[in-house]
């Protein structure tokens, strides 16, 4: 017998509708359609063995075969997501249906599903009068009925549901074994790595690099073009091979380091940072073949995902996110791993878990960025409210200054001392006119509560920019000139960023070794518990070793504080460079011309300003480093404005005097 073998194309996951009126004898009894379906792709002869078996069974039972409905390399624990099962359904209930039989191989293919899910669709073919044969099952056949059928249909169902949950905790302990050893864990890598991949004898295979187009690239050890993959192919490799992550191409590295100093030097806000990338035209991951699913920009959403990443700082990070059907990864305080099953087996597939389930293992291959920029980064994103500087181009089609454009250099740095507001730039027109017409402009920084809701809120308080950013500048470098200039200047920058990092108080060669002979005393005494363990004394053991367990624990976490500690002693020195680097040309910053260097500059010192019936500014005892030890510097001679009350329309001001 001859049948038609060719897929589907999608079909919808909603509930089909109805015909008003439907009777069986209206069809063709014995005319039938066949589904097949694989999981993966690795089934090489699951579709044509499925198939062939089918064609046995209809030519043995005198059925006509008429087409097939095949779902390939699709999983079965979900019937919505297979669209020749939906197309067939749909097919089944509508009007021009002209087959009366579903016939599948066995009840695994026609879904690993739920009782509760395959007998939903299974009514909804008997309602349009549809009948599933199960080829190797041995129910009854066509037109026969059988109580055991009925019996048996539902445990069958239950144990191919049972299969795919029994498969899905061995393929987590199998996922967990390889993540703590730092391998890769498949997918597509971060931005800025490639995948080298090597045999289970260390030896090198070769270099994978995802292009924008959704292409891969098969390199040598020296870089060159091997082949190029198509779209969707899949790389050839064997179970022991392992994947490593390694340097991209030195533009997308390069890119990445971008994102990070737009970010924790120049404080530029996701926006900004996006932005700057899109006005310079960095190349983005995904090209325009994607442009279906993707803009082709950079956008705020990509930057967060980078900057939020570990990977970049040379750390593996696996479960993040769940995407399994039936269990989650739950991470022990004992160490390691478990599969829990998810409670919502048909919610949403890809969820973010909790970090303290993520899998990190520390140092697995080269960084792109330091460490101290990546908790930088952290610390720069925890506390940030909003950006502080907005995006290269302006959102508002007219008008306005933002962000590194600025022209008020201390916006979103000062607070009101009486309402606790924040301080805003102002522009006042005079009544008086310049040789070509227009009004003359004033700017200040004025109360934004005042600003929006007048004197009920607070009073205005005004302040000359001129003046302030003045004032605030040459106390920024009077300070760190005093402190870190002149003789022994070096010498006591390096001391403040010891200090800062920690390492005055910290033996760390002292603290490793307690922790090395605690951690043995632990062990030792868990082992001794053990030994001695009888029934009679079973209760009274397991309690005192799950005290031990939790103080191993403890060491555990002392460890990992320890080992960045360490991390940060080795990059003391790099950050007193850096640091000096920043100071030695913070006068050039400050007073030059270009805004996007006196707004970054200024954020990096500066932690805040405070105006009440004087003018305080917070200064970072160490700029660049988020969280340092600060200094408040009482600003003289600042001028402070009122409104005239003859003065409704709020234009005019009056000097009040000066504030020391």
């Amino acid at each position: 017998m001859r049948s038609l073998r060719k897929g589907v194309g999608h079909g919808s996951p909603e509930e089909p509708t109805m015909p008003a009126e439907r009777q069986r004898h209206n069809r063709t009894s014995r005319t039938a359609v066949g589904y097949a379906r694989r999981s993966t792709d690795k089934q090489e002869q699951s579709i044509p063995d499925q198939q062939k078996a089918i064609e046995r069974y209809c030519d043995e039972n005198d059925l006509a075969l008429k087409r097939w409905f095949i779902d390939d390399a699709i999983s079965g624990t979900k019937a919505t997501n297979r669209p020749a099962f939906q197309q067939m359904i749909e097919a089944a209930c509508g009007p021009s249906c002209d087959f009366g039989l579903v016939v599948v191989y066995d009840v695994k293919r026609f879904g690993r599903l739920d009782n509760d899910e395959a007998g939903y669709y299974r009514h909804i073919l008997r309602q349009a009068g549809v009948e599933v044969l199960y080829v190797a099952e041995g129910f009854a056949g066509l037109g026969e009925s059988s109580d055991t059928d009925d019996l048996l249909r539902p445990v069958k169902q239950w144990q191919a549901r049972q299969e795919s949950k029994d498969l899905s905790k061995v393929t987590i302990r199998g996922q967990l074994s390889k993540a703590d050893s730092g391998a890769w864990m498949g997918g597509v890598p971060p931005h800025g790595y490639d995948i080298r991949y090597i045999n289970d004898r260390g030896e090198f295979l070769f270099v994978i690099r995802f292009m924008p187009d959704g292409t891969k690239q098969q390199l040598n050890r020296k870089g060159r073009l091997i082949r190029a993959l198509a779209r969707g192919e899949k790389i050839s490799i064997s179970k022991r091979d392992r994947g490593q992550l390694v340097l991209g191409h030195p533009d997308r590295v390069e890119t990445i380091r971008t994102i990070f100093r737009l970010y924790t030097e120049e404080r530029r806000g996701l926006a900004a940072v996006s932005g700057h990338l899109n006005t310079h035209n960095v190349p983005t991951p995904r090209g325009p073949e994607w442009s279906h699913i993707y803009a082709g920009q950079w956008r705020d959403s990509t930057i967060r995902s980078i900057l939020v990443n570990p990977i970049y700082c040379g750390d593996m990070v696996w479960n993040r996110r769940t995407d399994g059907r039936f269990h989650r990864i739950e991470r022990m305080s004992s160490g390691g791993g478990r599969p829990v099953e998810r409670r919502n087996a048909h919610g949403a597939r890809l969820v973010p878990n909790d970090p303290d389930d993520w899998v990190i293992v520390r140092d697995t291959h080269e960084p792109i960025i330091s460490r101290r920029t990546w908790e930088l980064a952290q610390s720069v994103r925890k506390g940030k409210h909003g950006s502080i500087v907005q995006s290269d181009q302006p959102k508002r089609p007219v008008g306005g200054w933002n962000g590194m454009r600025a022209r008020f250099l201390l916006s979103g740095l000062i607070r009101c001392g009486r309402c606790g507001g924040r301080y805003q730039g102002v522009t006042r027109s005079s009544g008086k006119r310049q040789p070509n017409g227009e009004r003359y402009k004033h700017r200040y920084y004025g109360c934004g509560s005042y600003i929006a809701r007048g004197r009920s809120a607070c009073e205005f308080g005004a302040i000359p920019q001129e003046q302030l950013e003045k004032a605030v500048i040459e106390a920024v470098l009077k300070f760190y000139r005093e402190r870190y200039q002149g003789e022994g200047g070096p010498e006591r920058l390096a001391a403040s960023v010891r200090e800062h990092l920690g390492h005055e108080a910290q033996d760390i060669a002292e603290a490793r070794r307690r922790l090395a002979a605690d951690r043995e005393r632990i062990e030792s005494t868990i082992a001794s518990l053990l030994d001695s363990m009888t029934p009679k004394t079973r209760d009274l053991i397991e309690e005192r070793l799950a005290q031990l367990r939790k103080d191993r624990e403890q060491l555990k976490t002392r460890a990992d504080e320890l080992e960045r500690l360490t991390l940060r002693q080795a990059e003391v020195q790099d950050v007193v460079q850096e640091v000096g680097a920043f100071l030695a040309g913070l006068t050039v910053a400050l007073r030059g011309d270009i805004n996007e260097r006196r707004v970054a500059a200024i954020r990096r010192c500066i932690a805040s300003i405070r105006v009440l019936s004087s003018v305080t500014a917070v200064i970072r005892v160490i700029p660049l480093l988020e969280g340092a030890e600060t200094r408040e510097v009482s600003l003289r001679h600042i001028v402070r404005m009122r409104m005239s009350r003859s003065s409704p329309d709020h234009e005019r001001l009056e000097v009040t005097g000066a504030t020391d």
